[in-house]
């Protein structure tokens, strides 16, 4: 077969999902310090120890019912009708769901205050709230914006209150919306590679991670500094990317380096055993196992799609017909 100059490898996950890999070559890398650990950039085996008695995983799953286009005088807003769950799984010897909520928002952008909306299913027996929200922008992304913000405040109040009663949360994306008075320690797990936050040389460590390997910790500044570091769960298939199976963690830095490194190495220990496969999930390694239990719940409680639909178009028709 004659040679190419270059070689294909598939993202792991289905192609119905946005891809696993996000990064471009030309975009620069976060600003980080990257030897608050180690001076020396290499992979790093945590030594065996106790495991956790008690951990949970937290992650929520959202619904666009439909797309709005609200009038107000001369104007017209950009709005939607969503719905969200949220839940948690315990692991302390045995894995179950606990904590599911389910919500629905009506999103308005420019700033718009509305009312809520209440449409009731066809049997009369039952009713969808959808309670108000405001974005200030006006554009199309924003109402979807409200609603992922909505989900992720509720994921993280979560994860604050089971904080103090298991001894390590994983919060299914990244820490930005943990309030002030968030206490115990909870860990953001970011599956999807987003962002740059190391240089070409420090990144080429990733590839060459083993399963319960871990970088070294490095320091994103800001208004709240995180610990973050990479680890990997699982290998792929030697078709898929080198790194199908690289995740990304992080921890606020408030709460001291020995905190966050501990963090590190449980992660690194206790990780791996929940990475899915493709049989399973089709978004194989990272969507783990209990994140993936969790969502299928979560989305048999947000009910019918077609029966929400259904309800909403219901009640529009009363408005304008009465």
């Amino acid at each position: 077969m004659p040679s190419t100059g270059y070689t294909l490898r598939l993202d792991p996950w289905a192609a119905e999902y946005e891809g696993m890999i996000q990064l471009t070559e030309d975009e620069e890398p976060v600003p980080v310090d990257m030897r608050v650990e180690s001076p020396v950039w290499t992979a790093i085996r945590p030594p065996p120890a106790r495991g956790p008695r008690r951990i949970a995983f937290v992650d929520g799953v959202r619904r666009i019912e439909h797309r709005l286009l609200i009038g107000e005088g001369e104007r017209t807003v950009f709005g939607l009708l969503g719905s969200f769950g949220v839940g948690a799984v315990l692991v302390d010897g045995e894995a179950r769901v606990a904590h599911e909520t389910i919500r629905r928002v009506a999103v308005a952008g420019g700033g718009l205050g509305i009312g809520p909306v209440e449409a009731r299913v066809a049997d009369g027996r039952a009713t969808v709230l959808f309670e108000p929200r405001s974005e200030p922008e006006n554009t199309p992304v924003a109402p979807v914006e409200g609603l992922q913000k909505a989900m992720r405040q509720t994921e993280a109040g979560l994860a604050e209150r089971l904080a103090a009663e298991v001894e390590v949360v994983f919060l299914d994306g990244p820490l930005g919306f943990l309030t002030a008075a968030a206490r115990g320690s909870v860990v953001g797990f970011v599956k999807r590679l987003l962002r740059n936050y190391l240089d070409p040389s420090a990144h080429g460590l990733l590839p060459r991670l083993e399963t319960g390997e871990r970088t070294p910790l490095f320091l994103i500044p800001g208004k709240e500094p995180r610990y973050s570091w990479y680890l990997r769960i699982a290998r792929g298939r030697p078709i898929e990317s080198a790194l199908t199976g690289v995740v990304r963690l992080e921890t606020r830095a408030e709460r001291g380096l020995e905190e966050a490194k501990r963090l590190a190495d449980l992660s690194a220990r206790e990780m791996p055993r929940f990475a899915s496969d493709a049989a399973r999930d089709p978004r194989a390694p990272q969507n783990l196992l209990p994140i993936g239990g969790l969502e299928a719940r979560l989305k048999h409680l947000l009910g019918d799609a077609l029966v929400v639909r259904r309800a909403v178009e219901a009640h529009l028709h009363r408005e304008v017909t009465a």
